[in-house]
């Protein structure tokens, strides 16, 4: 049975997979047709949603996704192949720090483990083109930013600090102009460098 992309995303709601909300999605659908990206990775694929959406923008687009669980991975490919999309998304099974390219991209999504978006940062910057951006998902992790103090459990807020850390960090790093908007989806953070 084909899937349609709002099947992927039903499906995956209802088996509680982390996938971007509605709003981000949007937000990053816009900005790669705003900006004409055809070159993307996508760190965190999950079951493949936001990769078939974003290949599904145009033909010429082609991306890289990387992930690691393998279950994961199964699933994606299950679904990018009922959904026709082989010859452009290409999914690699491995950590995304032990991914090794010498792709440049127009844009670098990345959804995968929080805790870990400063070490992608630097790990994928070599891999931007000169006026690419690097787009960060669950920049509020669910509103849990604002009630750090508030959480019980010790693994979440740890998590939660890492974000808060990496957001400041981000807004005080002079290579980069970047664009926080807390009210699109989950928070959605845009990297771009600075014109030198």
């Amino acid at each position: 049975m084909k899937h349609s992309e709002t099947e992927i995303k039903e499906k995956a709601r209802e088996e509680k997979v982390p996938i971007i909300q509605d709003g981000g999605l949007t937000f990053l659908l816009d900005l790669i047709r705003e900006n004409n990206c055809h070159r993307i990775l996508e760190l965190g694929t999950a079951v493949g949603y936001s990769s078939i959406e974003m290949a599904l923008l145009s033909k010429e687009i082609h991306i890289d996704t990387v992930e690691k669980e393998e279950e994961m991975v199964k699933e994606a490919l299950q679904n990018i192949e009922e959904m026709g999309l082989m010859d452009q998304i290409s999914v690699h099974h491995c950590p995304a720090e032990e991914y090794e390219t010498e792709e440049k991209y127009d844009l670098i999504f990345v959804d995968a483990a929080k805790a870990q978006y400063a070490k992608y940062l630097e790990r994928f910057l070599p891999n931007l083109k000169e006026d690419g951006m690097m787009v960060f998902d669950n920049m509020i992790f669910h509103g849990m930013i604002y009630e750090v103090e508030d959480l019980k459990n010790r693994g979440t807020k740890a998590m939660v600090r890492k974000i808060i850390k990496f957001r400041d960090a981000m807004r005080n790093d002079q290579r980069f102009d970047i664009m926080l908007y807390d009210h699109i989806g989950d928070g959605m953070l845009v990297v771009k460098r600075r014109r030198s």
